[in-house]
Parts: structure tokens; sequence; C-alpha cells
């Protein structure tokens, strides 16, 4: 039994570390790891990948770690609701690309920890909470003054040597079926040229001065700012 008010006091506050000692040592038991693999699609593993394990509920809480020369990683993380990205720093034709890698698990994982390997895609579609496709963007744009049915033009891509990671890539024919938007073309240096109607179209940079050519030969630009990532804009003439 506790016999006076000073050992009430002792008592309680003893109560109180005992506490504290228990919630804190919970915690960092609670505490885990999330690890995997980074690799390309011939499974080699990719070196010094960034690594983003971000916050699901604050904006800009997020640790990173990069990988190692087997592709490996691994970072602890703290009780918490979080997502694990990874993005690959690529220099191509002297410009730097910055790529995310498609994950095993797109699930948000706790403190608890989580396996998440990751693979190096040249297209496909990306899923929440990274919206969006692995391949570059196109963007269509008509001379002022030229109006024809712009998702009825026929674009041919033929690849100018190896594509971004090294592959061969292969021709492609694609439409902007929504007149504007040609999207998840991997990305790679092309030779582009436009039909429509049977009659083939000139082309040329958008917002450029550069004179209109039927074969058009080009690089996705990194950044095109406050307008889009990975991606290139060309104007079409008749």
């Amino acid at each position: 039994m506790i016999g006076n008010f000073a050992d009430m006091k002792r008592y309680i506050l003893s109560i109180i570390l005992l506490n504290f000692a228990c919630s804190h040592n919970t915690d960092i038991d609670r505490s885990g790891r999330v690890s995997g693999r980074v690799q390309d699609q011939r499974g080699s593993p990719l070196v010094d990948v960034t690594i983003l394990v971000d916050n699901s509920i604050f904006f800009n809480s997020y640790l990173s770690t990069k990988t190692d020369r087997q592709g490996q990683y691994t970072l602890a993380v703290p009780t918490g609701s979080w997502y694990a990205f990874a993005q690959l720093s690529k220099i191509y034709h002297d410009r730097q690309y910055k790529l995310y890698l498609h994950p095993d698990n797109f699930a948000g994982f706790g403190g608890e920890g989580a396996v998440r390997n990751f693979t190096w895609k040249l297209a496909g579609e990306r899923l929440e909470p990274l919206p969006g496709y692995y391949g570059g963007l196109i963007t269509v744009v008509n001379f002022p003054g030229v109006y024809l049915e712009s998702e009825e033009i026929v674009f041919r891509f033929v690849p100018e040597g190896e594509l971004i990671d090294g592959s061969p890539g292969e021709m492609l024919i694609r439409k902007a079926l929504d007149g504007h938007q040609i999207q998840d073309i991997p990305i790679g240096r092309y030779t582009l040229t436009a039909h429509y109607g049977g009659k083939q179209l000139k082309l040329r940079p958008w917002n450029s001065n550069e004179a209109f050519q039927e074969s058009l030969t080009f690089d996705f630009e990194p950044q095109i700012a406050g307008q889009c990532d990975n991606c290139f804009m060309v104007e079409y003439n008749q």
C-alpha cells in the first residue's frame, strides 16, 4: 500500500516512465524495412537507381536510398502509410531523362515494411498513385490555317539506332486518336513521317523556325517547361 503523498507521486511517476518506455519500445519494434531488387527487362540489375518511399498522407515527406551493384536496396521505414517508387536517371544522346520504373506491387504499406521489386519498362500504362505511361508523349499541332482531321493522320516512327535501354526498337504506326496526342512511345531517337488521305504531310518541331520537311528525326525532350516530361511536340503542314 502507498503510505503518503510523496510515495504516491513516486508511484505515479514510475508508472508514467514505464508506459513511456513500453510505448517507445513498441514503436521501435513496429518499424520495419522496405527492400527489393531493381532490374531491366532482360533481368540485369540496375545500379544507382533512386528509391523514394513517400508518405501517403503528409506532402513531401519521403525517405530515399540508392540501389547497389546487385540492383538491391533496403530502407528502414517508421510507423505510417507509405508508397515506394523507383526512378532511373539516364543520359541518352546528351539528354538526361528521369524515368519511373514498374513495381511488382502497387499497394501501399505501413511501418511493418514490405518487399517491392521494380522493372524498367519502356512502355505500358502506369497505375495509381502514379498515373500516365512509361513511354514518351507526342503532341500534334497544326500549322495555323491548316485544318485536317488530326485523328486520321497516320504517323510512322522508325527508330534510329538503339532505344534508351539499348534495345533495337521497332517501327511503329500510330494515330493521335484524340486529335492531339500520341501516348506511350518507347523513348528513343526516331525518324517521323505523316500521311493524310494518301498524301504525305510536312513536319517540323513545334514553335520553331525550322523549315517543314517530309521526314523529321527527333529526340524526346526530358522536359518542356510547363508542358510535359519525356515528350516531343510536332507541327504539321500540307
